[in-house]
Formats: C-alpha cells, structure tokens, sequence
C-alpha cells in the first residue's frame, strides 16, 4: 500500500514539469498560430505583433516575411507605413499640445486659423465658417472622404489650396464622413499657430521627449531596408517603399495630417503606454491626465456614433476584436495597421503588417477578418473574456469551433489525442 503511493507521488513529481512548461508557453501560442494561418490565407505577408500594458512590452513578435516572395524576413524592428494612424500619432497629439497651451479651442472655427478655408459660393463659404476644430477632429465636419488629384500637373502648393477650398457635402455637426480632408486640414492649422511644420512639431513635442526614435515623416535612405514594402506602382515600377503609401499625402510631399508617418513596433508601444498612464511615460509627462481622458472618450456630437476626439472606441465588427472594453480608443490605417489601448483591462495591443501588398484588393475580406480574431485572442489567451456588447464577431468567426481551431491543446489533451 504504500509503495503504491509513494509510485503515485513520484509520477506526480515526473509529471508537475510538463504541466509548468505547457503553462509558460501557451500564453500566446494560439496567436501565433492564427498569425501564420492569415499569412498562409494571404491576409499580409508578415506581420509585427506588440502587446503590453501600463509597464511595458509583456510580448512581441514578428512573423513572416517583407514579401510573399519570401525573400526579407520580417522583424520586430522593421518600419511600416502607418497610413492613417498617422491622425492619433501625430496630428491628434499635436491638437492636444495647441489645447493644453491654450493656444487653440475645440470650438473654434477653423477658418480663425486658415482665412482660405472657403467654399465656391458665398453660401458654401458661410457653411464652411460653421466648422470648428471639433467637427474635423469626430469627421462631422460635412467635408467629404477624400479627394482625387491628377499629381503630375499637381503642386503639394495647389493640392493644398484645392483641399482648403473643397465645398461641404453637409452642414457641420449633422453627419458622420471618415474625412482624410478633415486631418490635412487639422494639420495645416497646427502649422499655422505652432508655426512649425506637423513633422517638427510632432518630433520636438512628441516623438524626442518620449525616446522614439524610429518615428519620423519622410524616413531618410538609410532606413530603408527596414521598411516594409506596400503596394505596387506602376508608376515606380515596383513596390512603394520607403515613402508614404497614400496618394495625397505624397502628393503634399510626404508630410500630412492624414498618413505619412512611419514607425515601428517598439515606438508605438512607448506611445501606447504614455496614454495608459495618462499622459505621463517613465517619468516625462507628455500630456495631462485630463487632456487624456478629454481625447479619447467618446465625443457623442452624434447619437451612437463612435468616434472620440481624433480616435475611435470599439463599435460593431470592430478590429478591436469582441473584447476590448468600451473605453478603449484606437485606430487603424489602411496600408494593414491597427493600434488598441484598453485602460479598463491595462492592455495595449497593436498589429502592424502590410496588407495591400501587393495589392489592395488583397485586403478584402481576409484582413478585416483575421485582424479581429488576432486581437480578440490576445485577450482570450489573458484571460480577458468579457465581451462588450457593442461588438459582434464577423461572419467568418461567429461559430465558436471555426474561431477556437488553433486553441492549443492541454498536456492531458495531447497524452490522449483529443
């Protein structure tokens, strides 16, 4: 008899091992396993993965490669285009610093600050005198989405000027339009009263008192093989590469409220975790706490709608994923990146790839898909299961056993194949 316990106690002992080693590596190997999935779906070639929370990086990881030539691995150091994240990194921040020095008001019109900001009529112009610095910053300002211009006969001067001058679709305050219009606009305000160009303002008040350094517009030449390629051109006969991705923003000459910042997975990680202490990293306060909140709640200028000021709150089939509270913020770019701050659950999650490589047609519907379950199983492999109830899985993963395919199986699981 008690030999038989003593055997008992000693299988015990043999086997306590297996259990700790499944238990430190499991933690995000169901993620890694859904990112290599989406590159072999085609969703991005490669991708950098960066989670963390008030202390920093808990996990990062690169997968993948530049191309789907395979011929550049991806690294956790390497440079993307941010595209339209560019609007909470670097013109949402630069109109918090004009705020807190109260060199601006939310509720200003914009035509204070840029007299040019006129429409073709007198009463497109007296609409667009409505617009105040709040209604740009939520996209209610009645401008449209974007706007196209023939480039070769084009100046970033006249490419300006043609935004500023471009007539309202609505009037102010009355209708929801995602408007890049909107954050060149907000961009050249911040030039004016700043008296610096949004590159410098941002690297002189943002990127250098916070240690980021591999964050800039118009990435000089040595940093090139660091930066993930984007779509291909015709034009450039090859992939675009080491300048911005979005059209007008090139056009403007790479620097513009709506894209044309480049940064990497570390950087951003310091960014996101100055916002998770509210305005204050390792010591240096970028903002106050109140500015912070003041940003990223929801401003509530229209009923339901999600927007904050500059960033966006989880809402419907979000790229949050399912389980990001309802007081996260966050933003997406359309070159194939997202950011996601949680301070309910003290968690920041950001997914960087290159999504419209080679094309963007590429994008739909594989990465809309895969970016959520990516980061609604950073939540699930932490624990974090509450869903918000605001936010709806998409089509592809409403069923549970399709979602939970790559869940990595227990030690017990794995002794008896099931």
């Amino acid at each position: 008899m008690i030999n038989k316990h003593i055997l008992t106690i000693f299988c015990c002992l043999l086997l306590f091992p297996l259990f700790i080693i499944a238990a430190e590596d499991v933690t995000f190997n169901e993620v890694d396993k859904i990112i290599e999935a989406a590159i072999s779906d085609s969703a991005w070639p490669g991708a950098v993965l960066v989670v963390g929370n008030r202390d920093g990086i808990i996990y990062e990881k690169a997968y993948g490669y530049h191309t789907y030539q395979k011929e550049e691995k991806t690294k956790s150091d390497d440079i993307f285009d941010l595209a339209s994240i560019t609007k909470v990194m670097a013109t949402t921040p630069a109109v918090m610093k004009l705020y807190e020095e109260d060199k601006i008001s939310l509720d200003d019109p914009i035509v204070k600050y840029i007299p040019e900001f006129t429409g073709s009529t007198e009463t497109a112009t007296l609409m667009k005198e409505l617009v105040s610095i709040r209604h740009l910053l939520t996209h209610t300002s009645g401008l449209p989405a974007y706007k196209s211009f023939y480039y070769e006969k084009e100046t970033p001067e006249s490419i300006l000027s043609s935004i500023l001058k471009t007539d309202l679709d609505t009037f102010p305050g009355v209708r929801y339009e995602y408007s890049c219009l909107g954050f060149i606009t907000l961009g050249e305000m911040v030039k004016r009263v700043s008296g610096l160009p949004l590159n410098e303002y941002v690297e002189k008040n943002i990127y250098t008192p916070l240690g980021m350094n591999n964050t800039c517009y118009l990435p000089p030449e040595e940093w090139r093989d660091r930066i993930v390629p984007t779509e291909y051109s015709e034009k450039e006969n090859g992939f675009i590469r080491g300048h911005v991705h979005d059209e007008i923003a090139a056009g403007l000459g790479g620097v513009s409220g709506n894209a044309g910042l480049f940064s990497t997975g570390n950087d951003m990680a310091i960014y996101a975790e100055m916002f998770l202490n509210k305005g204050t990293y390792k010591g240096t306060q970028i903002f106050n706490p109140e500015t912070v909140e003041l940003f990223t709640k929801r401003a509530n200028l229209l009923l339901g709608n999600s927007r904050c000021l500059g960033w966006d709150s989880p809402q419907g089939e979000a790229s949050a994923g399912v389980y990001a509270s309802p007081n996260s913020f966050g933003h997406t770019g359309f070159t194939g990146t997202t950011m996601w701050i949680d301070p309910d659950n003290n968690l920041y999650v950001i997914l960087l790839t290159n999504a419209v490589h080679p094309h963007r047609r590429y994008k739909s519907p594989n990465y809309f898909d895969w970016r959520q379950i990516v980061h609604s199983k950073v939540y699930e492999n932490l624990g974090i299961t509450e869903k918000n109830p605001e936010c709806e899985w998409k089509e592809r993963w409403q069923d549970p056993k399709v979602r939970d395919q790559f869940k990595e199986k227990t030690f017990w699981q794995k002794v008896f194949n099931r």
